[in-house]
């Protein structure tokens, strides 16, 4: 075993209560209990006393795998738990790359790192997250209630939980399920101490090292009567993934006269994007035990994660159109789809109808800053009553300040787009040089700053009384005020040099960009593969230079009205609940009650109005909605086999809230593809009905076996209905959200094992293996591929998955290795060109190694994407892919102490 030491310890009334506080309940209890406070004072244990045990504490990853399997037993919920190995040693190196190794979690990358997770099958944005019990915000652009995990740093967390089934006394909002972050309290440690860890990051991709650090502190005041952790983290990263794209796949004509009309790329595409991203990360708390019965608290987290963008596109504008297309030099393969496309310019056409190459950088900044805090305090009034009450506040802002430069080739005389390699990737091949300026006509110059703001305010007092004897052990009941705001404030201005319709710009268009732009810094997709050796890996980068040479125009005088909002809820909770026991043909034990909530939203935004004159302007609305539900309850264990073999039951109903940017009375448009969406401040939220039935077999403290059924009803389902609208002379199709009647049932299982090879022979009985599999089904989703009539899966759900590791530790030397995959699950039902749109089976292989130098001092390898796995995405049909996406591997290096 390594590093097991021997200490004699207390054992002190624990507080097991993890309710939240309202404000007005601080209030109350601080009064009431300021009486007793002098009169209870805890007496210092004595070396000797009676209670006094010998505990064996094991670190590391025995530690964590002890601790998570006792979260998951000791729960009233179905839960599964991933604990810290050590102080600042988490498993993974993001919290949404930790959270995939549990059962019934998948996750979705966004450039390489693990951003939001789904919890059996649904979206991300029907999970609930919180921290210490707060709520955390989503930090979206436009607006979501999606939880982004890549600026909460690792260091900070004692344990994350995912919680899949409900009690009353748990916020509503999880329809999927809830997932906990649980940092270092200031009573964890029996004694001061500080961790930190200093590391080096590789990316491949990118060719950059660079920094990380942190560091986390606790101690205890005042006779230990208060506790005290800080925590601080920062890094310094380069991010960088290459994609090559076919942003759609459009119907457009029969191309080899066999009467059925085939499918031709839109929009094929290269990018390479670069984000710069520093991440600042803060955590404290600070709690006060006057007594054993009373305490007072007050914790807060902040994260900032700054992106400095530079993505670089090389793009055709195709807009599938057949009279572009050179159908002589043109072949169609399977399920009718272009195989081979050639393209030849029509200059007669008008401008937006010619063959162009488009040169196009993103740039500009993408802030996300995320922070809350609260104050709680939990009094135990009596043997049998106790009081606690939270107050706290979250706040998330997403500001997309984004900056595009985008150069054009209007009248492009040939393209060739090839999809005959072996993975059906994207060849895209011109006749001309992408390197040099030469053919360019037009450059447009954009600012379109978006601002994304959420707040929260939550209030929560619960009261719960233990009985002494009976078959009810505990009555708990309790209200809770939550009040989110969330908006939306958009900016938008052009600048554009159109050389095309007047040449005397031609000129200082080739001037800003031929002295100004560069051609980046690495090759294209030099990690991954297409199938193919890219003939283009190299092209103009119309970066910043390009953007300070041309002149950007103050967008803030330009706002965007159809795309500025606010939405508000206001909900109103209260519930009781019963714990109880009893013995049946086995002991039966659990929690049943109910929970009603009332929501109230508010909708404001813009609308357009316009003049017989042709003047457009645009007048305040504002929309009103109301609802109340009511979410029963139930909770069963049964202990088959005592300490060994349990069981558990569960029938609980959930909701979960439209996303703001659902409810906003918004629209957007795009003008190159002609789509938009729009949202519809009349939606009622998803609800669930919710069933568990499973068994749980622990042979020790760190081993376990577990198998789950669930079966998961979901009704008032929003679904997106894309909608002919005409604005200006030009027929988008609009996407609106909208309640429908459809219900989407979902079954699966879930499986786990974990297991310690401790009856094998030295050194191999420092060896276990974890491993899990989730198999999910879905029936009465309505989607269906409108062009073959095939009836589509649920969105987002993977019908089979499963995580596989293996670990190794003594004491002195420590190793884990850890694949993760998941089958093809539904991305959209209707995507660009109306295919449905699949990311397809993805594995990742990711493994760490570390040596204890000293008591104090460790080293570490980690390595993460070792055998350099590329995500690829297609329109239903491996002859029709979108999107190949390479992020390469990351290595970690670095040190780690703790005094």
């Amino acid at each position: 075993m390594r590093s097991v030491e021997f200490r004699q310890r207390a054992r002190l009334r624990s507080s097991a209560s993890t309710s939240a506080l309202a404000v007005g309940g601080l209030a109350l209890l601080l009064g009431m209990a300021a009486p007793a406070l002098g009169q209870n004072a805890a007496a210092p244990a004595v070396s000797g006393e009676p209670g006094m045990l010998e505990e064996i504490i094991v670190t590391g990853i025995r530690r964590s795998l002890e601790q998570a399997l006792s979260a998951k037993r000791d729960a009233a919920q179905v839960l599964d738990a991933i604990s810290a190995e050590d102080v600042g040693k988490f498993p993974d190196k993001n919290i949404g790359e930790a959270l995939q190794r549990i059962t019934g979690v998948q996750i979705s990358r966004t450039n390489g790192e693990g951003a939001t997770v789904s919890i059996r099958g649904a979206d991300p944005s029907l999970n609930r997250v919180e921290v210490n019990g707060t709520s955390a915000l989503s930090t979206t652009v436009g607006g979501g209630r999606d939880v982004d995990f890549r600026d909460m740093p690792v260091e900070f967390i004692n344990r994350l939980e995912v919680v899949k089934s409900v009690t009353p006394e748990m916020t509503e909002g999880g329809l999927g399920g809830t997932v906990r972050i649980i940092t270092r309290r200031p009573f964890d440690s029996d004694e001061p101490f500080v961790a930190g860890s200093l590391q080096t990051i590789w990316s491949e991709t990118a060719e950059k090292f660079d920094p990380k650090a942190a560091i986390i502190g606790g101690t205890t005041l005042a006779n230990d009567t208060v506790g005290v952790v800080l925590g601080a983290t920062y890094e310094n990263r380069h991010v960088s993934t290459h994609e090559a794209r076919t942003t759609g796949w459009r119907q457009i004509g029969d191309l080899n006269g066999n009467g059925i009309k085939e499918f031709a790329p839109d929009i094929p595409r290269y990018v390479i994007n670069r984000l710069e991203t520093e991440r600042v990360a803060l955590n404290g708390a600070v709690e006060w035990r006057p007594t054993d019965t009373f305490s007072l608290g007050i914790d807060g987290n902040y994260a900032k994660g700054k992106q400095d963008v530079d993505s670089q596109f090389l793009q055709f504008a195709t807009a599938g159109s057949e009279s572009l297309v050179d159908k002589s030099k043109t072949t169609v393969g399977p399920d009718n789809t272009v195989s081979h496309i050639e393209f030849v310019n029509d200059p007669k056409l008008a401008q937006g109808q010619q063959l162009t190459g488009s040169y196009r950088n993103i740039l500009g900044t993408l802030t996300r800053t995320q922070w809350n805090t609260a104050i709680n305090s939990k009094w135990e009034a009596t043997e049998n009553l106790t009081l606690t009450a939270r107050g706290s506040y979250a706040h998330a802002r997403a500001f997309n300040d984004e900056i595009n430069a985008v150069g054009d080739v209007i009248g492009l005389s040939r393209l060739v787009v090839d999809y005959t390699n072996s993975k059906h990737a994207p060849d895209i091949r011109v006749n001309f040089d992408p390197t040099t300026p030469a053919g360019l006509n037009q450059l447009t110059l954009s600012h379109k700053p978006r601002i994304n703001d959420q707040d929260e305010w939550d209030g929560k007092f619960d009261a719960e009384y233990k009985f002494d004897d009976g078959f009810i052990t505990a009555v708990k009941a309790g209200v809770e005020i939550r009040n989110l705001t969330a908006d939306s404030r958009y900016y938008s201005s052009s600048n554009v040099l159109n050389g095309f319709t007047n040449p005397s710009l031609l000129g200082k268009i080739q001037q800003i960009v031929g002295s100004n732009a560069t051609l980046g810094d690495v090759p294209f997709f030099k990690t991954g593969s297409l199938g193919f050796d890219p003939s283009i890996t190299r092209w103009l980068n119309l970066g910043n230079g390009v953007v300070e040479a041309g002149g950007l125009l103050d967008p803030y005088g330009s706002p965007q009205y159809l795309d500025s909002w606010e939405v508000e809820d206001k909900n109103r909770a209260g519930y009781v609940q019963a714990s109880f026991a009893f013995d049946a043909l086995v002991p039966v034990s659990g929690v049943v009650g109910v929970r009603a909530v009332n929501t109230r939203t508010t909708s404001k935004g813009y609308s357009q109005n316009k003049s017989a004159t042709g003047v457009i302007t645009y007048a305040p609305v504002e929309y009103n909605g109301e609802y109340t539900k009511y979410l029963p309850a139930l909770n069963l264990k049964f202990d088959l086999i005592p300490e060994k073999l349990q069981g558990r039951l569960t029938a609980t109903k959930v909701l979960a809230r439209p996303t703001p940017q659902q409810l906003a009375p918004r629209r957007t448009l795009d003008t190159v593809g002609y789509t938009g969406s729009r949202g519809n401040p009349d939606l009622k939220p998803y609800e669930a009905t919710q069933y568990d039935a499973g068994l749980e077999y622990y042979l020790n403290r760190t081993d376990f076996f577990s198998a789950t059924y669930f079966r998961k009803e979901i009704s008032s389902f929003i679904q997106n209905t894309t909608v002919p609208e005409v604005v200006d002379g030009f027929t988008y199709g609009v996407v609106i959200p909208s309640n429908g009647t459809e219900k989407v049932t979902i079954n699966g299982l879930e499986a786990g094992v974990q297991y310690g090879l401790g009856f094998l022979p030295a050194p191999f009985n420092n060896m276990g293996v974890i491993a899990n599999y989730t198999f999910s089904d879905d029936s009465g989703y309505q989607g269906m591929d409108k062009f073959t009539g095939e009836k589509l899966s649920f969105i987002g759900l993977s019908r089979n998955s499963y995580n596989l590791s293996a670990y190794y530790e003594d004491e002195a030397f420590s190793a884990r290795v850890s694949y993760n995959w998941r089958s093809k699950y539904l991305i959209t039902a209707s995507g660009r060109g109306g295919n449905p749109e699949f990311g397809e089976a993805f594995g990742q292989l990711d493994g760490s190694v570390s040596y204890n130098v000293t008591d104090q001092y460790s080293v570490f390898l980690e390595a993460v994407n070792i055998l350099d796995a590329t995500r690829v995405e297609n329109a239903n049909s491996d002859y029709r892919r979108t999107i190949f996406d390479t992020f390469g591997r990351r290595i970690y290096a670095g040190v780690r102490a703790r005094f």
